[in-house]
């Protein structure tokens, strides 16, 4: 189950952004899961976020990229505003703060093909939950569009227990989305080292090579992911490296125990995204 959340959202199109799907933990069966204990810290910390917004799902990840005091956090959310999920992401001195600005923005509408960049920032909220501001300027024909939602980690997420290759080995059947289209009943397998295949393609010509699943370095829950796609002739992300994070979470889905999501985005913001149950 989500927490409920209060969303404030100022949008010139429509209200959107942060928003999706799925609780947290590592455990293959959801009533098995303790309840998670509450986050005292008043720093904010690295993990998966959840929310509803306008009756849409929304998830957020910040993944540590590295230690320290100066700790890079990646940020990634998918909002399922349809049923394919629009993707952002972008990075800062996140984690460890209690309000952080990110230095860089990426907004990757489903169905556009259209980058947008911008501007925001992370502020811890204490008990658990965020907010994320981010602003886009109007380009063009695309109006300017700034969102604000607040989002908790979910109730059966514990962000410090060490993810576990074991919760999320083995197949794995759910959409692909690519930002230009989807595949739906897409299948992909994960080894016992992390190693993702698939036998399918996208988008015509689009193949996953080097593909792995790794549990963070610094024991959160959660998995860091990586993707090549070879050069091909129809693929529109040919010849690229996606960077991006993954999480195992309850599934909502009647007689399903696992839900699973994973994001990857280029350097130039980009992507790909995977949801599935088992």
């Amino acid at each position: 189950m989500f927490h409920r959340l209060l969303i404030k959202s100022t949008v010139f199109m429509s209200a959107i952004l942060l928003s999706a799907c799925g609780g947290g933990g590592s455990s293959d069966v959801a009533a098995a899961d303790p309840p998670a204990p509450p986050i005292t810290t008043p720093l904010t910390v690295p993990g998966a976020y959840v929310a509803s917004l306008n009756g849409k799902d929304w998830v957020g990840i910040l993944l540590r990229t590295t230690g320290g005091s100066g700790a890079v956090t990646n940020f990634y959310s998918l909002h399922y505003n349809a049923t394919d999920p629009d993707l952002y992401s972008g990075s800062g001195l996140i984690t460890g703060t209690t309000s952080a600005l990110l230095t860089r923005v990426f907004y990757y509408p489903n169905i556009s093909g259209a980058v947008r960049t911008g501007t925001g920032t992370i502020s811890n909220l204490g008990n658990g939950a965020i907010r994320a501001a981010l602003s886009f300027p109007a380009t063009g024909i695309e109006q300017g569009k700034d969102v604000t939602v607040a989002a908790s980690q979910p109730s059966t997420y514990q962000y410090n227990l060490p993810a576990n290759l074991s919760s999320i080995q083995g197949a794995w059947q759910g959409r692909w989305s690519y930002g230009l289209g989807f595949v739906d009943n897409f299948n992909l397998n994960i080894s016992g080292q992390g190693e993702v295949t698939t036998s399918l393609a996208f988008q015509q010509d689009c193949l996953l090579t080097q593909s792995l699943l790794t549990p963070n370095f610094d024991g959160t829950n959660l998995f860091t992911f990586t993707l090549t796609i070879p050069n091909a002739t129809q693929c529109s992300l040919k010849s690229q490296t996606l960077n991006g994070a993954a999480f195992v979470t309850n599934s909502p889905v009647a007689g399903k125990t696992q839900r699973l999501y994973i994001v990857g985005v280029t350097t130039d913001g980009r992507g790909i995204s995977f949801k599935a149950d088992r």
